[in-house]
């Protein structure tokens, strides 16, 4: 028990260590520092307050970290599947009134089985929320979950939605996402607030398996598929096109303006045609970056955040036509997976030395020569040793020993560099 002696003379009950034993009849203000453990615990311990009949009120503190350690809490303890779930759905109830769009009294005494008018005091009734359908941001957050494999907490998947190029997110290799970026029009605190209204719907829960990372519910597949709608509080969502969080096209120099509507066109012009929203072609975080760096090679191109190698297959030639004013000749596969994987002029050197060796040092040799895909795995693989070189599938020991001391010296150099 915790009490709190005002000037008026009134009594503050705190319940960070509730007791059962309070039994004033003015308490006139009840406040929970985190979330309570059940609706009919919530239930008993606002009851202490205003018993004398006069006004009294309450406030609950809560947030994301508080869901994940309720459910943890819950996945880890020893007991069996049946009482796990029904604690589950406790708390479910529980999260439903602390999200609730209507009058809580309606909510609270619903659970109970009870109706009642609303009671024109609490926060809802004074301030009646607007919601609104989120259910293209809480779609891109389910797919930034689903494309880190669930191994990440909700500050590492906001990073990746806004396209924040962080330690974390280059480790990662994050950043080449098809979800980096697609976030910006929110600021942080929207995304927190989405993520959070996402947890209190039991669309996400923690995984204690992966230290509380965020995993799908059976509840957000339909969501995923765009089967149903997801409202959320209008008032928790901050824009990110407030001062605080300028547009993409602030982010643009002044010389790069006209580049940056080009590429805009293009992208457009695609997700039409694929019938698509604009952002799964490429961020505005990606567009931003080809107008400032202007790449002028596939290799260039792929280091481009929000570029892996299926885009940079796919849209790769496209965009490199509008940067580079000319158009762009069709690559072969190979040469783009090893352009995507940062080993594209390696593989460029591999093949201009093997067709200068295809007969050997003095050109009177046996005709020699390797695959595309030979090449490109040796690009990738930089085998350190002859031995080990002649294991990569397609060279054997006559090819190691025409082109190995070149080969082994040029992946020496790529190293180097």
């Amino acid at each position: 028990e915790e009490r709190f002696q005002r000037e008026d003379g009134l009594i503050v009950c705190a319940t960070v260590a509730f007791g059962m034993g309070i039994d004033k009849p003015d308490i006139r203000f009840v406040l929970h520092a985190d979330l309570p453990k059940s609706v009919e615990g919530y239930y008993q311990e606002i009851g202490r307050a205003g018993r004398d009949g006069l006004p009294a009120d309450t406030l609950t503190l809560w947030g994301l970290d508080d869901i994940r350690l309720r459910r943890s809490q819950i996945d880890e303890s020893p007991a069996p599947p049946d009482r796990k779930a029904a604690d589950h759905a406790r708390l479910g109830a529980l999260l439903a009134l602390a999200e609730a769009p209507v009058c809580r009294r309606q909510t609270l005494l619903a659970y109970f089985g009870e109706t009642a008018p609303p009671c024109g005091n609490c926060d809802l009734c004074r301030t009646p929320p607007r919601r609104e359908d989120r259910t293209e941001a809480v779609r891109k957050a389910l797919s930034a979950i689903l494309r880190t494999e669930s191994r990440f907490g909700a500050e590492h998947l906001i990073a990746i939605l806004r396209g924040e190029v962080t330690d974390k997110v280059t480790q990662w290799n994050h950043d080449r996402l098809p979800t980096f970026g697609v976030g910006q029009d929110l600021s942080k605190p929207a995304w927190r607030a989405v993520f959070r209204q996402m947890a209190a719907l039991d669309l996400v829960r923690p995984d204690p398996a992966r230290m509380g990372a965020l995993a799908l519910t059976d509840a957000a597949r339909p969501v995923l598929r765009g089967e149903a709608p997801v409202m959320l509080a209008a008032e928790a969502l901050t824009r990110a096109d407030a001062p605080e969080a300028p547009r993409a096209a602030a982010l643009v120099a002044e010389g790069d303006e006209a580049l940056f509507a080009a590429l805009r066109a293009q992208r457009r012009a695609i997700a039409d045609e694929q019938r698509v929203p604009a952002y799964v072609v490429f961020p505005d975080a990606t567009l931003i970056e080809m107008a400032r760096r202007r790449p002028r090679t596939l290799d260039e191109f792929a280091r481009l955040p929000g570029v892996g190698a299926a885009k940079l297959d796919r849209y790769g030639r496209v965009f490199l036509s509008v940067l580079t004013g000319a158009p762009v000749s069709a690559a072969h596969p190979a040469r783009v997976r090893a352009a995507a994987r940062g080993s594209g002029s390696l593989l460029d050197a591999l093949h201009d030395a093997q067709v200068r060796l295809a007969r050997g040092e003095d050109g009177t040799g046996r005709y020699l020569v390797c695959t595309r895909t030979t090449l490109a795995r040796i690009a990738e693989t930089r085998p350190g040793t002859p031995d080990a070189l002649s294991r990569v599938p397609g060279m054997g020991e006559q090819k190691t020993e025409r082109f190995g001391a070149t080969f082994l010296a040029l992946i020496a150099d790529a190293g180097a560099d």
